[in-house]
């Protein structure tokens, strides 16, 4: 029942491993709502203190105004126990009882998580574009906070690309914060949704958002941090992502910019894997990469798709050879040619040598 699963996460003083507990003694928790102080005491034996404690009368209130939210929002409840809670999650003993979910993808898919500084540089930005068109085409989901700087353009390449974004909250459904954010938030409802471990009586507090970010280090098997300074919420999360014991990866920066100190850093000190391609990413997690197989077949004329079916076949080919095989004139296959180094399916070669681009983006040092 979802109103006892929200007032769940409204009891005071008791984690996921106590509540899993007092469940157990009680075989579910519907007895935990149901039953009165006194029955609880003498039938499951448990200490009438501990119960007060608890208020669950107050944590049925707050419950009731959440469902009835919920209900007129769309919004999903996901209980610790259910099989729609994300299950990397589960693994985590911090991990939050309930969710509050409002979207269109399931979360028990691949998740990766990308993060950053708010104060994001147009190298950092730069990094994301090329890394979210990277993938476009893999069965991903990428997640990140809805905050300024890289988290936003973060769901906007998603959004651009097509790829499935969930945002998570450090705060209540019933508002986004940034408000600059709230059109970008419900275009990602399309494809993606928000999530959060917050409800709507909840007040927006700084110490939410670092808290939130043990849940996207959690969900996800692997933490990018795009661009980060010593400190803040990127450090803190991949941080988390260590304890957790989930892959981190980072790309370099400058040694003379404060924005990368942060990932140079987590690479110095062996607590993030260095990024500078997507096959770093897809050698680490063991990974088949698709995406360039996808690429090189989205939106291709029919010229363009005799040029790349050549290279398939070609680990290099010379521009002569190529002019041959495919029996285009010399000014239209440079036209052709061209235009697919401009969509990064083909790769240009000292010599006039070309080949298919399966290294679809390069990271690091400009």
């Amino acid at each position: 029942m979802d109103l006892y699963k929200i007032a769940a996460s409204n009891l005071k003083g008791i984690g996921k491993q106590k509540l899993k507990q007092l469940c157990l003694r009680t075989n579910g928790i519907n007895a935990l709502f149901e039953e009165n102080l006194c029955s609880l005491e003498k039938k499951f034996n448990l200490k009438k203190e501990l119960l007060i404690s608890m208020n669950i009368p107050q944590a049925l209130t707050k419950a009731r105004k959440q469902l009835d939210f919920n209900e007129k929002y769309g919004v999903q409840t996901l209980f610790m126990e259910d099989d729609h809670y994300p299950n990397l999650l589960k693994e985590c003993p911090d991990a939050p009882i309930t969710l509050f979910y409002k979207g269109s993808v399931a979360l028990n898919k691949k998740i990766i998580s990308i993060v950053g500084t708010r104060r994001a540089t147009n190298y950092g930005k730069e990094n994301v574009e090329k890394l979210i068109a990277s993938i476009q085409g893999q069965d991903f989901i990428v997640i990140s906070g809805l905050a300024g700087g890289v988290d936003t353009f973060v769901h906007d390449c998603c959004v651009k690309h097509q790829i499935p974004t969930v945002g998570v909250l450090g705060h209540g459904l019933d508002t986004i914060y940034p408000r600059s954010n709230r059109n970008l938030a419900k275009k990602m409802l399309n494809n993606g949704g928000l999530l959060t471990e917050y409800g709507i009586d909840h007040k927006i507090s700084k110490y939410c958002f670092p808290q939130r970010n043990r849940i996207i280090a959690g969900m996800s098997e692997v933490t990018i941090v795009i661009e980060s300074p010593l400190k803040g919420g990127a450090i803190i999360t991949a941080e988390i992502a260590n304890g957790y014991n989930r892959e981190v990866m980072a790309i370099p920066g400058s040694i003379f910019s404060d924005s990368s100190k942060g990932c140079n850093a987590l690479i110095k000190t062996q607590k993030a894997n260095l990024l500078e391609n997507t096959g770093d990413l897809y050698r680490l997690m063991g990974w088949n990469n698709t995406s360039s197989e996808v690429r090189a077949n989205m939106n291709l004329t029919k010229q363009e798709s005799v040029i790349v079916q050549i290279l398939k076949e070609e680990n290099e080919i010379h521009f002569d050879t190529l002019v041959s095989k495919s029996a285009f004139s010399v000014s239209s296959l440079h036209n052709i040619v061209l235009t697919l180094e401009l969509k990064e399916i083909v790769q240009a070669l000292p010599g006039s040598l070309f080949k298919l681009n399966h290294q679809t983006f390069s990271l690091g040092m400009a």
